[in-house]
């Protein structure tokens, strides 16, 4: 399995309308003493043609925290996205325009939870990050990162915040019918669907953001950049 990976594939609705559909991972980041000092930001770029609504929803949590798939009182940890692990993390999204020079005027939307409309995808829980809103046509950036991502996180590329909230990326310790007891992991995977009306360049492959790295000197750590086997 591809640790950072990119599916363009396109999904054939009932409707006869294909969604635009991209898989990535968020990784941790550690220090030179092997400490979790923050988790990696993806950031997709996306054109829409012509003015008109978008929707994007992300699919990470693996714990069924809601207990939609097995009402049993035990929150059992669930391979939502189908590729034979557990890794995930709660997901924050922040959308900007792309003008070529992203800074914090680019801002359009940000989300963190979403308890309404997220689960069309297949999500299990309200962490899984939702947007739906009305866009102009032109050019975006999706960024993608773990909980308490800042908006200026987002256009560094680097997620530090989450180093209080070490849990994330996480996997789920014990047997796969246990309860879901959090364990740290070194990436969580996710799953992007955009509406049919958005184009995704061909070949573009979600990497986490270089400028944070770089800060750090941490861009080329085997740490952020190795694939699954």
């Amino acid at each position: 399995m591809k640790r950072t990976l990119l599916s363009l594939a396109c999904l054939l609705a009932a409707s006869g309308t294909h969604a635009a559909v991209i898989d990535g991972s968020i990784h941790q980041i550690l220090d030179d003493a092997g400490v979790r000092i923050g988790s990696t930001v993806d950031q997709v770029k996306f054109t829409l043609n012509s003015a008109g609504n978008v929707t994007i929803d992300t699919l990470s949590w693996e714990d069924d925290s809601e207990d939609l798939v097995t009402p049993d009182g035990i929150w059992q940890p669930v391979d939502v996205n189908g590729d034979g692990e557990i890794a995930f993390f709660d997901s924050v999204i922040y959308l900007f325009r792309d003008d070529g020079s992203l800074d914090a005027s680019d801002a359009v939307a940000s989300n963190d939870d979403d308890f309404t409309d997220t689960y069309g995808d297949g999500s299990i829980y309200g962490f899984d990050a939702y947007l739906s809103l009305a866009l102009g046509n032109g050019n975006y950036i999706l960024a993608i990162g773990a909980q308490n991502l800042s908006g200026s996180e987002a256009i560094a590329g680097l997620n530090t915040d989450d180093a209080d909230d070490w849990y994330y990326p996480v996997t789920c310790s014990g047997a796969p019918s246990d309860y879901c007891d959090y364990a740290d992991f070194a990436y969580g995977d996710y799953r992007i669907t955009f509406s049919d009306n958005v184009s995704l360049p061909s070949g573009q492959v979600p990497e986490p953001a270089t400028t944070g790295l770089l800060a750090l000197g941490l861009a080329s750590l085997g740490v952020v950049r190795r694939r699954k086997a």
